[in-house]
C-alpha cells in the first residue's frame, strides 16, 4: 500500500525558521570553511565506523545481514556524510534531509535507531576535529557542526513524525470513508422494517436497541472524520471577534429541539474581545465544548450554560473563555481519560467531542482543561492568544 503522506512537501519555511531559530547562517558557516575538505575525505572512515558500530548490535546486525547487498548502505552511509559537509545550507540540502526521514518511515526504521546514529556522528566528527583541527579553531568548528547535525536530526525527525502520523490518519480516514455508506443503509433499512411492526410486537423493542446502536456508529464515523480533517488541515490564524463567534456558535447550537430547556448566559469582558486563532478550527472547538456543555446540563435540574470570557496575561498575552454547565462533574477516576479518544461518559457518546476541540485549541496554540465545580457542576477553561 502506498501512502499520500510519503508524498508530503518539504516545508522549506518551517525548516528554514529552524536553522535560523539554530543561527546557521553565512557568518557562522564560515568558521567551517577551511575544514569541509577534512571531513569530506573523511566519508569512508565514517562509513566503516558507523557500520562496525551498527553491526556490534545483534538487532541492527540482522538488518544489515539481511540486505541483498550490504555495501549499498556503507555507500549511503558515505554519500550522506560527505553531502553534510559538501553542500551549503539551502532548499536542496534540506529537501535531501526531508526525503531521508520520509524513507524511514517507508522501511519502517526504528526511529530509536536514527538517534542513536546522530549521537555516534557526533563522536566520529569530535574525533576528526581532535586530530585534524587546530586547537585554535577546535572549539568553534565543534559548536558550528553540533548545530550543522542538530539541523539534520532535527529535520529528519520532524519529516519520520509527520508522515508516520499521517500515514495513521490516512488509515483511520480509509476505514471510516469505508464503512461510513453501509452503516448508513443498514440504519436506513431497519427503520424501514421497524415502521413496519406493530409497537406492541416484542421485536419493536429489539429493533429500537438496534437502531440507536447503528446511529451510535454513524455519529462516531462523523466524528472521526471531522478528527482527521481537522488533524490534516492547515490553520491560519487571523483576529477573530470572540462575541460575534460565540453567539454564533450558541445560535447554531439553539436549533437543538431540547436546547430551549437549558438557560444560557454570557458574561463578556470587552478587554478581553478577540483571540488570534483560525475561524474554523476555533468555531468547531467551541461547538464541541458547548454540546457537551448542553448534555450534561440537560441532566441537572436546572439545567444552566455560563460562558465567561476575560483576560489571560500568564505565561504570555492571552484571552481566556469558561464554559461552565451544570451538569454532574466527572468523578475523580475518570479525569486522567476525559480527554481520551472514544472515552465518554454519555449513554451513546463518541467519545470524540473533547480530544477534537483539544487537537483544535492546540493547533492554535492554546491549550483547554476541564475543572470540576464541587456542588455546581463543571468548567471547561480555554485559553488563546490574544488577537
Amino acid at each position: 500500500m502506498r501512502y499520500e503522506a510519503l508524498s508530503l512537501s518539504v516545508p522549506y519555511r518551517k525548516l528554514n525558521a529552524l536553522k535560523e531559530q539554530l543561527g546557521l547562517n553565512g557568518e557562522s558557516l564560515s568558521a567551517l570553511e577551511p575544514y569541509r575538505k577534512v571531513f569530506i575525505g573523511q566519508s569512508g572512515a565514517f562509513s566503516d565506523y558507523f557500520y562496525d558500530f551498527f553491526m556490534n548490535i545483534p538487532e541492527t546486525r540482522k538488518l544489515i545481514e539481511g540486505l541483498e547487498n550490504p555495501q549499498t548502505l556503507r555507500d549511503a552511509w558515505a554519500n550522506w556524510f560527505r553531502t553534510v559537509f559538501m553542500l551549503e545550507l539551502d532548499e536542496n540540502f534540506l529537501a535531501y534531509l526531508w526525503k531521508i526521514g520520509i524513507r524511514h518511515v517507508e522501511v519502517n526504521l526504528d526511529q530509536r535507531y536514527t538517534n542513536l546514529g546522530f549521537s555516534i556522528v557526533r563522536q566520529f566528527c569530535r574525533e576528526v576535529i581532535r586530530k585534524d583541527v587546530p586547537p585554535a579553531d577546535a572549539a568553534e568548528v565543534t559548536f558550528i557542526t553540533d548545530k550543522i547535525l542538530d539541523l539534520c536530526l532535527l529535520t529528519e525527525t520532524s519529516a519520520f513524525i509527520e508522515a508516520s502520523s499521517r500515514c495513521d490518519i490516512e488509515i483511520i480516514k480509509g476505514i471510516a470513508d469505508r464503512i461510513r455508506n453501509p452503516i448508513t443503509i443498514i440504519g436506513g433499512n431497519l427503520k424501514r422494517i421497524q415502521k413496519l411492526l406493530d409497537t406492541a410486537d416484542p421485536s419493536y423493542c429489539v429493533m429500537e436497541d438496534i437502531i440507536s446502536q447503528s446511529s451510535r456508529c454513524e455519529s462516531m464515523v462523523a466524528d472521526i472524520k471531522t478528527y482527521v480533517d481537522l488533524f490534516q488541515k492547515e490553520s491560519y490564524p487571523v483576529k477573530i471577534s470572540l462575541p460575534d463567534l460565540i453567539h454564533l456558535v450558541v445560535d447554531e447550537l439553539k436549533s437543538r429541539p431540547d436546547a430551549h430547556r437549558v438557560s444560557i448566559e454570557t458574561s463578556l469582558d470587552p478587554p478581553a474581545n478577540s483571540v488570534e486563532a483560525d475561524p474554523p478550527d476555533i468555531k468547531t472547538a467551541f461547538y464541541q465544548v458547548l454540546e457537551n456543555a448542553l448534555d450534561a446540563a440537560l441532566a441537572s435540574a436546572n439545567p444552566l450554560i455560563r460562558i465567561t470570557t476575560g483576560p489571560y496575561r500568564a505565561p504570555f498575552n492571552a484571552v481566556k473563555i469558561s464554559i461552565f454547565n451544570s451538569g454532574v462533574p466527572p468523578k475523580a477516576e475518570d479525569m486522567d481519560r476525559i480527554f481520551s479518544l472514544f472515552y465518554s461518559t454519555k449513554p451513546g457518546g463518541s467519545g470524540f467531542g473533547l480530544p477534537i476541540a483539544r487537537l483544535a485549541v492546540r493547533k492554535n496554540l492554546g491549550r483547554i482543561t476541564l475543572q470540576p465545580v464541587p456542588g455546581e457542576g463543571t468548567a471547561v477553561t480555554i485559553v488563546l492568544p490574544k488577537g
